[in-house]
């Protein structure tokens, strides 16, 4: 009988040491290079691939699924440009990459303003390059690719989306943000036709058919304002800001964000920028360092850099 009450006790122990014992949620890191200042980051749903465009090497960085890494796309592609924004279409095998040269860093210490878009193809290795023409000073950020092919870009500069008209291969302005500056991420969400910009205000729904723009209401002690990478998944937004990412959660009419819940921080944080979203996890830059690695518009040596950490969580 003492055997079987002491295998009675052990069992109740262990049950209530299951339950009280914290989930721990799986994360995956890839630690690159220091000297690298990512910022976009695309999602292979097929080969398990994460892009990392990187601005100072000009570069843009295929990690595999077994977690190795190799360069996609080198400088010699690029020219003088960086990588910015980028986003991948598994239908047409097709990398989307906003170019950019001033005012980032990058190696070739050239002091002017250009911008553009170019479609990459990571299967044959087949590329077209769009540029802007454009009296302004203009600088292409973020993008995000419709069901038609056409692709529409944040221009931060001038608070503008420009579109790519997949049909006639043209990039051409779209719409001006008449109340709202440094427009940043951008994602559509399908079913209802609309598109979210994160801007210094907070984000700003439209209308793709209307392009009727409208603040998203947010609940008392919310910040949603000045979000970089910005991504929609299920009943929430995914948004970086700095030192951390987090959940916006949204209301069923898509006019106010009604809880916030962060999603990752952590010491290891510096300017996370931006991330996407693939296979149900979220693959991210925790540290670009775009900001703490930068110094009178030069990278800081490589002792006082760390390597980039790139995450995949689930969500």
């Amino acid at each position: 009988m003492k055997k079987y009450v002491n295998s009675f006790v052990i069992l109740v122990v262990f049950i209530l040491l299951s339950r009280c014992t914290p989930k721990v949620s799986e994360k995956t890191d890839i630690l690159l290079n220091k000297d690298l200042i990512p910022e976009g980051v695309a999602y292979n749903t097929n080969s398990k691939s994460i892009y990392v465009g990187a601005i100072y090497k000009q570069k843009i960085i295929e990690i595999q699924s077994d977690g190795t890494y190799k360069d996609l796309i080198t400088k010699e592609v690029f020219g003088d440009l960086s990588p910015i924004g980028i986003e991948f279409v598994e239908k047409s095998h097709d990398l989307w990459i906003n170019l950019a040269l001033a005012p980032i860093v990058n190696q070739t210490n050239q002091d002017r303003w250009e911008t553009g878009l170019m479609r990459y193809n990571v299967r044959t290795n087949e590329k077209e390059h769009y540029v802007v023409k454009d009296s302004l000073r203009s600088f292409f950020n973020d993008l995000t690719v419709l069901p038609n092919d056409d692709v529409i870009i944040t221009e931060t500069a001038n608070a503008r989306l420009f579109k790519f008209d997949a049909a006639k291969k043209e990039l051409e302005p779209y719409i001006e943000l008449t109340n709202f500056s440094f427009p940043n991420g951008i994602t559509f969400y399908q079913p209802k036709q609309l598109l979210f910009v994160s801007t210094n205000e907070g984000i700003v729904k439209i209308d793709i058919q209307t392009k009727e723009q409208s603040l998203l209401k947010v609940a008392p002690n919310i910040n949603a304002k000045v979000i970089d990478g910005l991504s929609f998944y299920k009943n929430y937004f995914i948004g970086h800001q700095s030192t951390k990412i987090s959940k916006f959660y949204v209301n069923d009419e898509f006019t106010e964000i009604t809880n916030v819940e962060v999603f990752d921080t952590g010491k290891e944080f510096d300017s996370s920028t931006t991330g996407e979203i693939g296979n149900d996890k979220y693959h991210y830059i925790v540290n670009s360092q775009i900001k703490s690695g930068i110094e009178n518009k030069k990278i800081k040596p490589l002792d006082s850099l760390e390597n980039v950490i790139i995450r995949s969580k689930p969500l």
